[in-house]
């Protein structure tokens, strides 16, 4: 046999053992079933040059008109998916996040030699998500308590929120995380153009309710170190519904 026909081989049982243990991960991650070796986070300071982050906020009071309001048992906040992001005002900005400093700068963090940002045609791979009240409402934070994502990715899912508002009383984030089963809360401090990296298909994860006159604007991001979407159709459907449900689009 050539080397090439093993390499094939090879390359074909390596996609079909990593499509099985995403199958059964899904289905197990939410009873509890987990990876002890999944539960590091990394909360990385300043992470945007000055300007970008600048040019970022600039657009936020643009595009929270444009956002969509969700209000299900999926969430309840407003978002604006990757693909509106990218024909909005705020696309000058987003051409550093795929770039070599931004990505080399993450690598260096993790110790990920492969990390890299998921295909463009995921929405998911940058997203602009806003906790508020809307006026004349109690309808505040994003109605979803401790949870876990799903993963339609066959290498180690990463999501990023990247701060660029965090208006609140507290003295942390109202982003926790449950690592090892503990409750891990982010000083506020310095929070700002910070980006917590954990993944949330191992990892608990909320984001606390916000009284009246708290802000919260994030970028999410979503990294794998190996983001080979599945093929697996009913994952692909579950991804679209959330999808439709966070953004009024379902591409993923």
């Amino acid at each position: 046999m050539s080397l090439l026909k093993w390499g094939m081989i090879n390359q074909l049982w390596r996609l079909l053992r990593a499509e099985v243990a995403l199958h059964k991960h899904n289905k197990v991650n939410r009873q509890g079933v987990v990876s002890a070796n999944a539960q590091h986070y990394h909360v990385i300071e300043n992470v945007l040059p000055h300007h970008i982050y600048e040019g970022l906020l600039d657009a936020v009071s643009e595009l929270h008109a444009q956002a969509v309001r969700e209000n299900s048992h999926w969430r309840k906040g407003m978002a604006i998916g990757g693909h509106e992001l990218n024909s909005s005002t705020v696309k000058p900005w987003l051409e550093y996040f795929s770039g070599d400093e931004f990505i080399q700068r993450l690598r260096m963090a993790t110790g990920i030699e492969t990390l890299a940002l998921v295909p463009a045609v995921d929405t998911n791979r940058l997203s602009l998500l806003f906790y508020d009240a809307p006026k004349g409402t109690e309808e505040i934070g994003d109605g979803t308590d401790w949870h876990m994502d799903g993963n339609i990715y066959l290498g180690a899912r990463w999501a990023g929120i990247l701060t660029l508002i965090e208006d609140t009383l507290d003295t942390t984030s109202k982003l926790e995380l449950q690592p090892f089963g503990d409750v891990a809360q982010i000083p506020k401090r310095n929070l700002r153009n910070s980006l917590v990296l954990f993944q949330g298909d191992h990892v608990l994860h909320r984001v606390r309710p916000l009284i009246s006159d708290e802000r919260r604007v994030v970028m999410s991001l979503l990294f794998s170190d190996w983001p080979i979407r599945t093929r697996n159709p009913w994952l692909r459907r579950y991804q679209s519904d959330v999808n439709r449900a966070f953004y009024g689009n379902p591409q993923a």
